[in-house]
């Protein structure tokens, strides 16, 4: 079995339309342009990194993107390692969420991307996978309150 078999069979396409539906809500509470469209990209590599989702769990309307990614976590650099290669892991199933998304909501995608209606985290409140849907909420509002090339800048992505 492939790489990409295992993760297409834990990250089904509608938990990824909704992990997907929850960042660009946040997004779009922070600002109506919505999301950098290539932004879309980290939230799998990045929701799947324990440090990071904890700290997005934690994660206010105030925090931002020096709080959750660069303060206190200087020593802790290992959710960046080889995060360009797990982008280029997940883009598929990335874009299979966003078509999945793409039938239950109207998606906008130009540079930016919105949606119609946008969601809030406590509409997802199940206690099985809540901390995912809190952290990508979380993660679109700090994302969308940052320049997107200081987002891959920071992270130190290599665009291919």
């Amino acid at each position: 079995m492939k790489n990409e078999d295992i993760l297409n069979l834990i990250y089904s396409p509608p938990w990824v339309a909704k992990l997907l539906h929850l960042f660009i809500s946040g997004a779009q509470q922070q600002t109506a342009v919505g999301v950098k469209t290539e932004l879309i990209y980290l939230v799998l590599p990045l929701l799947a990194t324990d440090t990071i989702r904890t700290r997005l769990i934690n994660a206010r309307s105030s925090s931002s993107f020096h709080s959750i990614f660069e303060n206190n976590m200087a020593d802790k650099k290992e959710y960046s390692v080889n995060l360009s290669e797990r982008i280029h892991s997940f883009s598929g199933i990335t874009n299979n969420g966003l078509i999945y998304l793409g039938n239950d909501v109207e998606l906008q995608i130009e540079e930016y991307i919105t949606i119609s209606k946008p969601v809030k985290p406590t509409q997802y409140k199940t206690p099985k996978d809540y901390d995912y849907i809190k952290a990508s909420f979380y993660l679109g509002l700090i994302f969308a309150k940052e320049d997107y090339r200081n987002v891959f800048w920071k992270l130190g992505v290599i665009v291919r």
